[in-house]
């Protein structure tokens, strides 16, 4: 009987696996190592690396803002309510700011409480 083996790393086995889309999957994993990474080797020079991860945030939600959101209730998410883009850009303006330096190497969820193939946290 054949198989396939492949080596990871510690923590590796945390991350879900989605059926049909493999090489999405793994490319998300290999983009939170480096990130991490990188976060380790430039900790020295005070640069910062983390990755915001993104739930449900769809149509034109991507361009609303959240007052607008929180006008359309969505039994969809726990929070009550759908993601927009600025939940996106007030996160990452957070990790710009120079006050957020002991932040570094996280992936940042921004979800509502629901995970990337919509299953409730």
């Amino acid at each position: 009987m054949a198989g396939l083996y492949l080596w990871g790393f510690q923590g590796v086995n945390h991350s879900s696996g989605w059926i049909y889309r493999s090489g999405f999957a793994s490319a998300k994993v290999g983009v939170a190592s480096l990130m991490k990474s990188i976060a380790l080797e430039e900790a020295e020079y005070k640069i910062t690396a983390n990755m915001v991860a993104p739930g449900k945030i769809i149509d034109n939600m991507k361009e609303e803002n959240i007052e607008e959101s929180r006008k359309h209730p969505s039994q969809d998410t726990p929070i009550g309510r759908e993601g927009t883009g600025e939940d996106i850009a007030r996160t990452v303006g957070f990790l710009c700011d120079e006050n957020s330096d002991m932040i570094t190497g996280s992936v940042v969820d921004v979800n509502g409480g629901m995970d990337v193939i919509h299953r409730y946290l």
